[in-house]
């Protein structure tokens, strides 16, 4: 892998990353700071898009506001490092616990039969 001085990546590998590879790895490089909304804008104006897939892909993002003066500034973070989960591990338990809530109510619903006791007919 090819570096440039500072260390990090070549700029040309980055940008060959998906959109949200490049959250990923700018939340990553950043942790356990939290990581400026504009930042997140430099690399993709639709971020809350970016980060909204990658909540549902099984991975743990934090979210502030804070006020100051009047104005609204929006900060991210991943979780701590050993609450990250796998996400490949994550599905699979999904799948499975789902699959267990199935065999343990019957009918596949999470609160059991929702028919009335009885019928009222007028």
């Amino acid at each position: 892998m090819k570096h440039s001085r500072a260390g990090l990546p070549n700029s040309s590998l980055i940008r060959d990353r998906t959109l949200e590879d490049r959250v990923l790895w700018l939340l990553h490089a950043t942790y356990p700071a939290w990581t400026p909304a504009p930042a997140l804008a430099r690399i993709s104006l639709q971020y809350n898009a970016r980060i909204f897939s990658l909540r549902r892909k099984g991975w743990q993002i934090a979210n502030r506001v804070e006020y100051r003066d009047g104005k609204r500034f929006g900060y991210f973070r991943l979780a701590a490092p050993g609450t990250l989960p796998n996400p490949q591990r994550s599905k699979n338990q999904s799948s499975t616990s789902e699959a267990s809530m199935e065999a343990s109510s019957g009918d596949g619903s999470l609160f059991g039969d929702l028919a009335p006791d009885r019928s009222y007919h007028e």
